[in-house]
């Protein structure tokens, strides 16, 4: 199914009744081009490449719109953390927001299977997977709850870092609290090498560092840098155990309210900053590494192998509960 034979189907669901207003949203008289001013909720600091991708998007739908729908980015979790926003989307309360894929799992388990420990190879064939069938299916799991995916951001490989020690094999993780995102996947991925979980909001992670209520954390080098951790978590060891998938979500009650054209251009405006934000996140990657050695950060190569050996059980009992979506993964 492409993007629009789903939106399609989605907004048929939905109804041209929709939720009305979105948060930050005005609407004209019955006669005249409909005006919208409207939010897009982010829970990174504003500093992060993804923002950057988001105010391009938002650039693109004022340009394709020709300024009849404006849209403005909230980073910093200043709406809400990430599944606050999700459920705002599905209510009509906010337009627009931005999530890492696993912590929609509230919906639909499925929804974890990309967070799966060594899914994909690299980046290359998470990036190629997104954009065939298995993001596809993905898309079509999140329109049964009422969220339309207007794009994918790469969020880049997940490593580990903390403030103890060099993590080189799953032993040195033992006895160290690890934030983990709200995922079952990750939280018995963790747990199996050893360390203990702590789930956590995105936006929370950093006062949880401060205060010592969690060792360490994992995540790409772009995140560690752009939300200050290493600050606090000096030792960065490259695991590479996942590779994070975020979305570019739209209210399907909301979208459905909307003239035919205003959608279009959304999701045509989706697709530019996918494309986009996966530009601007290579280059920040290189970037980010260099700047945080500069303020001293240790980083170190890991045993993938121990690490693999060591998860075998939870991705062979994950991948049995991703069911025909974990079929869709590179074998």
């Amino acid at each position: 199914m492409d993007r629009r034979s789903l939106l399609t189907s989605v907004l048929a669901v939905a109804g041209a009744g929709g939720a009305g207003l979105a948060a930050g949203c005005g609407r004209s008289s019955p006669g005249t081009p409909e005006s919208l001013d409207v939010l897009l909720g982010e829970s990174v600091r504003a500093s992060s490449p993804m923002v950057a991708a988001e105010r391009f998007f938002a650039a693109k739908v004022a340009e394709l719109t020709g300024n009849r729908c404006r849209v403005t980015v909230r980073p910093g979790g200043e709406l809400g953390d990430e599944q606050r926003m999700a459920e705002m989307l599905r209510t009509g309360k906010l337009a627009f927001c931005k999530t890492l894929l696993a912590n929609l799992t509230a919906y639909d388990k499925r929804l974890a299977v990309a967070s799966l420990p060594y899914a994909f190879t690299g980046r290359d064939q998470c990036l190629e997977s997104m954009r065939g069938e298995f993001g596809r299916r993905c898309a079509a799991i999140l329109a049964e709850h009422g969220l339309v995916m207007l794009g994918f951001f790469y969020a880049g490989d997940r490593n580990f870092y903390n403030r103890v020690r060099p993590i080189h094999t799953p032993a040195d993780l033992k006895g160290l609290r690890i934030r983990v995102p709200q995922s079952i996947a990750s939280i018995d991925m963790i747990n199996a090498l050893g360390a203990t979980a702590v789930p956590l909001a995105t936006n929370d992670v950093g006062s949880a560092l401060k205060q010592g209520l969690v060792d360490g954390a994992e995540n790409s080098v772009v995140f560690y840098l752009t939300e200050q951790h290493l600050a606090h978590a000096p030792y960065f060891s490259w695991s590479r155990h996942q590779h994070g998938v975020d979305v570019l979500l739209a209210g399907a009650t909301w979208l459905a309210d909307r003239p035919a054209d205003i959608r279009d251009a959304i999701m045509q405006a989706g697709g530019l900053a996918q494309e986009e934000e996966i530009r601007l996140w290579a280059a920040a990657t290189e970037e980010n590494t260099a700047l945080a050695t500069g303020q001293g950060s240790r980083f170190n190569d890991v045993d993938v192998p121990a690490f693999r050996a060591a998860l075998t059980k939870v991705i062979s009992a994950h991948r049995g509960a991703f069911g025909d979506l974990a079929a869709l993964l590179p074998s």
